[in-house]
């Protein structure tokens, strides 16, 4: 079993749709493609929707935050990468980050702690053995690269 470190989530173009009235990617746009990007890298956790409908169970999203970097811009290619930064018996933690791959710099990172949910009692559960063996290592894998520094950075204003 090959794990990717990063992994390579998704890889687009910025289109007309996603940009807004200052000419560059919005920020609801940034949303949007990091939240497109964990269905890959859930899929590759064996967290993917069809998954964990097979064992009855769902993903919610506890907390994000986002940071806006640097600017993109109409037909901007993209690449969004994702690390499993921390998991638990029934949490996880991914950490992505988008990259402005024409002249390669960070634009965007985007961190999310979920939960697993049992889809008929909406109360937490925890994962499969077998998804928490993945997780364990792909978590193992992921290591090797370091948190990321903005990881575990909450909202505030530095002083």
């Amino acid at each position: 079993m090959v794990i990717r470190a990063p992994f390579e989530a998704l890889r687009l173009a910025v289109t007309h749709d996603l940009v807004d009235h200052n000419g560059h990617m919005g920020i609801r746009s940034y949303t949007t493609l990091f939240d497109r990007a964990t269905g890959p890298f859930y899929a590759a956790l064996g967290l993917s929707r069809e998954a964990l409908a097979g064992h009855g169970a769902t993903i919610f999203a506890l907390q994000d935050t986002s940071w806006y970097i640097r600017e993109v811009l109409l037909d901007d290619p993209l690449l969004i990468t994702a690390q499993l930064v921390d998991h638990d018996h029934n949490k996880i933690v991914s950490f992505l980050t988008m990259i402005q791959e024409r002249q390669n710099y960070v634009a965007a990172s985007f961190e999310l702690i979920e939960i697993l949910m049992d889809r008929e009692t909406r109360r937490a559960r925890r994962f499969p053995e077998a998804v928490a063996c993945r997780l364990a290592a792909v978590r193992a894998a992921h290591d090797s690269l370091g948190r990321p520094s903005l990881s575990g950075q909450g909202i505030g204003i530095r002083r």
